[in-house]
């Protein structure tokens, strides 16, 4: 920075600047204070000369007065003989000193001091004459005019004198008048510079406390918008403190973003491994559980149905962890796809309470509910709410006392429906609720024998928050915990139309199929495309299971294309992959087969990996019925 920006007021330190406002305003009070000081003293002086110069005008006065009072009595007494003519004479003979002396105490100006100086043995002549004249009343004519004609002599010369002070008593106060009136002058506009210099000393901290606070608002402004990932409001460019406070503001906020650049690219590329992940684990999950359910429907002696069983049992449990994590992982990434429409909530429960069943019995716990004749329904992905259900439920029934109760109660308003699931468990600690969905986190319950990764509450809850409800932990009267889901409802409408969907789903599910009687010779033909040859394997062994069947199993697209324009199978096994324009012009039943099948993108009947054999078997015996 230069020397000349360094000089600008923006580049110094608060310190400085409070410091430099509050010596400035002390500088001005003082200086007010000496000026308001020296004025009332210039003025005071001024007043009291000019009451000095009136009072030696007044003793001037006096004085030639009490001479003039003198001469005429005497001169009285000398025409009358007639002693009460001396009165005034002995009157001023007492207070002409007296006048004299207060004439002398007042003088200050040199003129004037040197006209007293000539005036004092002038009224000392003049007195002395006067007394002379008083004795002399009996004397000649001749001498008594002598002595008149030289006492007026001396009056003469007193009065020249006296109107010689008077004069210069009379300039002196034209001249006072107008310090006076200067002084007065300067102490107006004394008074009017200290006003102005305190309004601006007052403006001046005024503008400086105020930009201070709005610096300090935008300061703290900034440090919010930085703690929620914002970009920061653009600050004065200044070097003082607040000015270093933005800048650490703003390489924080660039620090934050690389980070938080970095942490978004670290959570792609875990999603994007995640994805990876699934589909390697996916792929021997496919054949060990497709092969354990083989083994398990084969197997006659009871302990080795046992194994098969725990087999494929470890299998489904490592396939619900992989779905949740994907889960998670897509949650995170904001790759979930959500089909909410209006769901029946009484058939939805029941289905969920058909499928916990096992579980409760396997434990002991009553499931209970009171939603008989609800008619109500929400706005939800039923996949996905059915998936929150079971979880909450598992969560009751896995972590509640055996022997326990489970309870599901069903609340509606006028906008909502609340969904109550409650148990008689020990319930959640209130340290604990803070991580209560945190995903991983089993809040301690991974030091007991209870199965589980800790992540089907931090799914459930970014599930029913992706569809435009919630998942919340509520206080209940006694034991347990009280977990509640909540949805929008649907219109009334919609919600007749999805009980009516639901029981007509229910009234048209075709019975199984009976097993077909085995032919000597294949009548009907499958084509699977899939590039796993585990899959491939798997579906040739489970498809030697119904004999009137051939398989063809191929690992590319091209090959598999080649042979259904060729040979026309009846039922062509697509990797979801795969699907596109070129197998939907084949007059071929086509099913997609995948893992990870978008429902919205692809409207085609599919299979899920792994394979639920009993759903592949129905599929071959309804397509074998139909051609």
């Amino acid at each position: 920075m230069s020397a000349f920006a360094q000089l600008n007021p923006r580049h110094w330190s608060l310190g400085f600047k409070g410091g430099a406002i509050i010596v400035t305003s002390l500088a001005l009070l003082v200086g007010s204070a000496a000026t308001s000081y020296t004025l009332e003293r210039n003025t005071a002086a001024a007043t009291a000369d000019m009451l000095r110069t009136m009072q030696a005008q007044a003793d001037i006065q006096r004085l030639h007065t009490q001479i003039a009072e003198a001469a005429t009595g005497v001169r009285g007494y000398l025409l009358t003989g007639r002693d009460d003519f001396l009165v005034p004479y002995h009157t001023a003979a007492e207070q002409l000193p007296a006048t004299l002396a207060s004439l002398q105490a007042r003088a200050v100006d040199p003129e004037q001091l040197a006209s007293l100086a000539r005036i004092t043995p002038l009224l000392r002549r003049k007195l002395a004459s006067l007394n002379l004249m008083r004795g002399q009343r009996n004397a000649s004519a001749a001498e008594l005019q002598a002595h008149l004609a030289s006492s007026k002599q001396i009056l003469d010369q007193l009065r020249t004198e006296i109107a010689v002070m008077n004069l210069r008593e009379a300039a002196l106060v034209e001249q006072r008048t107008l310090a006076l009136q200067h002084a007065s002058n300067r102490n107006l506009w004394m008074a009017m510079i200290v006003i102005g210099a305190g309004m601006a000393g007052a403006m001046a901290t005024l503008t400086f406390t105020l930009g201070l606070v709005r610096r300090v608002r935008l300061a703290a402004e900034n440090a919010e918008r930085l703690s929620n990932d914002l970009p920061l409001k653009p600050t004065p460019s200044t070097t003082d403190e607040l000015g270093q406070l933005a800048d650490r503001l703003h390489q924080a906020s660039v620090l934050l973003a690389g980070r938080a650049s970095a942490a978004q690219a670290a959570s792609r590329a875990k999603t994007e491994f995640l994805a990876r992940t699934s589909h390697e684990l996916r792929t021997p999950l496919n054949a060990i559980l497709g092969y354990a359910q083989l083994l398990e429907a084969g197997l006659r002696e009871p302990r080795e149905r046992e194994h098969a069983e725990h087999i494929r049992q470890a299998g489904q449990h490592l396939l619900a962890l992989i779905n949740e994590v994907l889960d998670i992982g897509r949650i995170e990434a904001g790759k979930l796809t959500l089909a909410c429409v209006p769901v029946a909530l009484a058939p939805l429960l029941d289905e969920a309470m058909m499928l916990m069943a096992p579980l409760a019995r396997q434990r002991g716990v009553q499931l209970r509910h009171d939603h008989a004749g609800l008619t109500a329904a929400v706005l939800a992905d039923r996949q996905r709410l059915l998936q929150a259900l079971l979880n909450l439920l598992s969560n009751a029934i896995k972590y509640g006392p055996r022997d326990g109760v489970v309870t599901i109660h069903l609340a509606i308003d006028d906008e909502l429906a609340a969904i109550q699931i409650d148990d008689n468990g020990p319930g959640i600690t209130a340290s604990l609720r803070t991580r209560l969905f945190a995903p991983f986190d089993r809040l301690g319950a991974e030091r007991g024998k209870t199965e589980g990764a800790g992540l089907g509450l931090a799914v459930s809850k970014a599930l029913m928050q992706a569809m435009g409800g919630d998942v919340v932990l509520h206080d209940k009267a006694g034991p347990g915990s009280r977990f509640t889901l909540t949805l929008p409802l649907a219109t009334t409408a919609a919600t007749q139309a999805a009980a009516g969907a639901d029981a007509q789903a229910q009234a048209d599910q075709p019975a199984p199929a009976p097993a077909l009687p085995p032919a000597s010779v294949s009548t009907h033909h499958l084509l699977c495309v899939e590039a796993d040859p585990a899959t491939r394997i798997l579906v040739a062994t489970l498809a030697q299971r119904r004999p009137h069947w051939r398989v063809t199993a191929v690992p590319d697209a091209a090959e598999g294309l080649r042979v259904a324009q060729t040979d026309h199978p009846d039922l062509l096994l697509l990797a979801a992959n795969l699907a596109g324009e070129p197998w939907l012009t084949l007059p071929t039943a086509v099913v997609l087969l995948g893992s990870d099948i978008d429902h919205a993108e692809h409207s085609l009947p599919h299979l899920a990996k792994p394979l639920d054999i009993p759903a592949f078997f129905a599929l071959l015996d309804s397509t074998g019925q139909s051609t």
